[in-house]
């Protein structure tokens, strides 16, 4: 469930940015967004990844960590430049790749050890 959760996240965060807050790539930010989540439900649940598994998947932890930090950094830049975002709804698209990135770190973390599951 959180796997899907970061990619309802995720998807909005497209959303937001491909609608650049005009709606000039409203039906794009919706396909995208809508693949997005369509994929996180079937993959997160019947694909052959260690998610679907119930394995756990430190590269999804350290990807999660990774977007956080770069979110972050770009936070930074916004409040240092704020003419880098101009014309386009950074802060929200921000948040929402934040908290996808937050989600993904305990998705990551949970199911088995990878380790013990192989016989």
């Amino acid at each position: 469930m959180l796997f899907f959760l970061a990619c309802v996240a995720a998807g909005v965060g497209l959303l937001i940015l491909f609608s650049a807050g005009e709606g000039a790539g409203l039906w794009l930010g919706i396909t995208a967004g809508g693949f997005l989540m369509l994929g996180g439900a079937i993959g997160g649940r019947w694909g052959r990844g260690q998610v679907a598994r119930g394995v756990q998947a430190p590269r999804l932890t350290t990807t999660g960590l990774m977007v956080l930090g770069l979110c972050a950094l770009a936070g930074i830049m916004l409040v240092w430049r704020p003419s880098v975002g101009a014309g386009l709804p950074m802060v929200p698209f921000l948040l929402c790749m934040a908290i996808a990135a937050l989600l993904m770190v305990p998705v990551g973390l949970m199911g088995d050890n990878a380790d013990r599951r192989r016989d």
